[in-house]
């Protein structure tokens, strides 16, 4: 049996049910019918909706004990899984917690039907030895295929399910939740029979699940296989970062096999995680907030635009020596010069974190003079001596302004959830002066349309995204990224949720 995706079907009504499978099938080559969310589900239900399918279909009831559906008895409940395999299901699912005496019944007299015993725990993922000792417990069984699924807490899980896999060929395995994801996009890298994704969004029979749309067109999960180079964002939000699109449209273009994926890492996480990203050979990753300090404490060597700035936000892996870089003042300049020189030009740069680190440096590497100003000015004055610059009261924003012919945000000030903030008034702005903005969601931040009320040149953040990824690509891959198709994914994706 190859690797496949399986989309479950969790309609309340036998017709909602039908319709659901259908458009499924067109994605996919098997569903899961998850009966227990039908509402009254009988036998003349289900055999309904079983002749009803074109494709290969799991039969799934799930008990209210373990997060389903199905209110009636236990009695009753296997009878309908019993039925499944009467009117010819290909696979029965059956929980471990069902006993050995309805397992055993079920498996001898599964006829054509592929029994799956599955053991799910809704909490946590155990240590690996224990995960190890349930696969035991499960194989002594003339099961079929065996699933076992744990809730991740930490990213960090996902690679205790990783080494579960190893070596074995009748196992389906990942974990749930936001932090689990990775678990379902690599399913096919490291072994699991089956990964599963929602019909879109809002059908998710289970936390964490990915939409099909998503795992086609932006993880290419088709093309995925044992030898795909995993390279992925790594920051404490890293779902919500849209270098997956950019990225992972470019490595289908050019035919690379890699995947990128958020790497969602908290605080805390962050050193275990670099163990886990040494150990199952990462090809690399984007770094962001809060880790692009911190993590130079966990690799092996920082290049000298990574060390001036002093902010790491690419790792490459070379053949086990992970090497830290900047690519985020080489996007700021790409994207300041596609409308202006730099040299000499006075520039106001406003925030102290390390977007503003990077951009300070790659402005005076292009001798441009820099003023810097912080809502904090502890922060700002310790960053201005750092780099030799100068420095302003952010209560004097008016006359910084004046004095300058380009205005930098560097804040997160006017991104989602707080769209309709700026850092600075409309009033302060000056016709023909040239404002950018990093923040890229939304693409039209109210600084950057005030800006265009006054007639300045705008500079949307989009632009430095895009540009800031392409040398990490060439890093990763040792190739041209396309910009125009890095971008243009971008902006789709960006656009999707204005």
């Amino acid at each position: 049996m190859k690797f496949e995706v399986c989309i479950p079907i969790i309609a309340p009504t036998l017709e909602k049910a039908i319709g659901e499978l259908k458009e499924a099938e067109k994605s996919v080559d098997l569903i899961e019918l998850r009966i227990d969310y039908i509402n009254n589900i009988d036998e003349k239900k289900l055999k309904k909706i079983l002749e009803k399918r074109a494709k290969k279909a799991i039969v799934t009831c799930r008990p209210k004990s373990l997060c389903g559906n199905f209110e009636g008895s236990e009695e009753e409940r296997i009878n309908l899984l019993k039925k499944a395999v009467e009117f010819n299901a290909d696979f029965i699912d059956i929980e471990i917690e069902s006993g050995k005496a309805a397992i055993n019944e079920l498996i001898e007299n599964k006829h054509n039907a592929k029994v799956i015993v599955s053991y799910h725990n809704l909490k946590e993922t155990p240590p690996l030895n224990e995960l190890q000792k349930k696969y035991e417990e499960i194989k002594k069984l003339s099961r079929d295929l065996i699933k076992i699924v744990a809730n991740a807490n930490s990213i960090n899980d996902n690679f205790i399910i990783f080494e579960l896999l190893k070596n074995k060929s009748d196992l389906i395995a990942f974990c749930m939740g936001i932090r689990g994801q990775i678990s379902r996009i690599l399913a096919p890298k490291y072994g699991s029979r089956m990964t599963f994704a929602s019909l879109k969004e809002g059908k998710e029979s289970a936390s964490g699940q990915i939409s099909i749309e998503e795992m086609k067109n932006v993880y290419n999960i088709g093309l995925i296989n044992k030898d795909t180079q995993p390279i992925g964002v790594i920051g404490s939000f890293a779902e919500n970062s849209m270098s997956k699109n950019m990225h992972n449209s470019c490595f289908k273009q050019k035919n690379l096999n890699y995947v990128y994926m958020p790497l969602k890492v908290a605080e805390n996480e962050l050193k275990k995680f670099m163990e886990n990203f040494r150990k199952f050979n990462f090809k690399g990753a984007s770094v962001t907030i809060p880790h692009k300090l911190e993590v130079m404490d966990y690799i092996d060597e920082v290049d000298e635009i990574a060390k001036s700035v002093g902010a790491v936000n690419i790792l490459s892996n070379n053949s086990g020596k992970i090497i830290g870089s900047n690519s985020d003042c080489y996007g700021a300049m790409e994207a300041l010069k596609e409308k202006t020189s730099l040299k000499n030009k006075r520039v106001l740069v406003i925030g102290a974190g390390g977007g503003a680190r990077a951009i300070i440096y790659g402005l005076k590497k292009e001798n441009a003079a820099v003023t810097l100003t912080n809502r904090t000015l502890d922060k700002a004055k310790s960053l201005a001596n750092e780099f030799n610059i100068k420095y302003g009261k952010i209560e004097n924003m008016k006359e910084l302004i004046k004095n300058s012919e380009i205005i930098i945000n560097t804040t997160s000030v006017g991104m989602k959830p707080g769209p309709d903030e700026s850092i600075i008034k409309e009033e302060d702005l000056a016709e023909n002066k040239i404002v950018m903005d990093i923040v890229y969601k939304p693409i039209e931040t109210k600084m950057i349309k005030m800006a265009r009320k006054a007639k300045c040149v705008a500079i949307t953040g989009d632009r430095m995204l895009a540009y800031q990824a392409l040398e990490p690509f060439k890093m990763w891959t040792g190739q041209d990224a396309d910009f125009e198709l890095m971008e243009n994914a971008l902006l789709e994706q960006i656009r999707k949720g204005e």
